[in-house]
């Protein structure tokens, strides 16, 4: 799905039941926008990841472990080569929607990557099918474009992905953000700004304007009315984002 046409059919689907969608609403839509729910795999995937950190404890590895919820809501980190948390101006998030199916041997060889190159990283995923499955945050923007093409030079990256909310813009099919990893995701702030662009749309009695520019021009507005400096940094990030997927130019540039 294109960025205008889910915020055509979210103003047509508030037109039609006038209802006030929340930023929990916008965020759950992100998250699953074009995938079917799935999560035959859970226990097959927590059963790889805990053989997979009984051997890695016994490496040199610098690691770190947490995860959060339970049975098919949870959701696993693993950060490789670091112990803090990554500098925000200076890190990237790398969005690798992997076909559910597909997540296990996705996994491998990414940790196996991470490790063979001694990248400092943290690696979320979920254990139930989203458009996010594999999450990726580079701490150094040198090492995002090698893996990138090192996942285009040895996979067919079309029939292994499926493709990420319309606010990301991609580099094959691999999604690339910015966000400060502290107040608020990419998505978080995203989610905020639809939800008060949307009230702003319907408060004016103008849901038929909803379209890509004129939500940019929107963020864009937000972000120079924003004092905080860490939530004008995501702002920045989705303008950027949009401006990117609109103009099809490189969103690492």
């Amino acid at each position: 799905m294109r960025m205008n046409e889910f915020l055509k059919q979210i103003a047509s689907d508030i037109k039609t039941t006038n209802k006030e969608l929340t930023k929990d609403d916008f965020y759950y839509l992100l998250k699953y926008t074009g995938i079917k729910q799935d999560k035959t795999l859970v226990n097959d995937i927590e059963t790889f990841y805990t053989t997979f950190l009984e051997n890695l404890n016994n490496s040199l590895v610098r690691h770190v472990v947490r995860k959060t919820g339970e049975k098919e809501n949870t959701t696993n980190y693993i950060g490789f080569y670091t112990e803090r948390r990554a500098n925000y101006t200076e890190s990237y998030k790398i969005y690798f929607p992997v076909k559910y199916e597909y997540m296990i041997s996705a996994l491998k060889t990414i940790f196996s990557y991470l490790i063979r190159n001694s990248i400092e990283s943290v690696v979320k995923f979920h254990v139930k099918a989203t458009n996010e499955n594999i999450v990726i945050r580079f701490y150094h923007k040198e090492d995002v474009l090698p893996f990138i093409n090192y996942c285009n030079n040895n996979f067919i990256l079309d029939d292994l992905l499926e493709p990420v909310n319309p606010f990301i813009a991609t580099i094959y099919g691999i999604g690339i953000v910015r966000d400060d990893n502290t107040l608020n995701t990419y998505n978080g702030t995203l989610s905020e700004a639809l939800e008060e662009y949307f009230k702003f749309l319907k408060m004016c009695d103008a849901l038929d304007k909803a379209n890509d520019l004129h939500f940019l021009d929107f963020v864009m507005q937000t972000e120079a009315k924003e004092e905080n400096e860490i939530i004008k940094f995501n702002l920045r990030a989705i303008i950027s984002n949009i401006k990117a997927i609109l103009s099809r130019t490189n969103p690492l540039d």
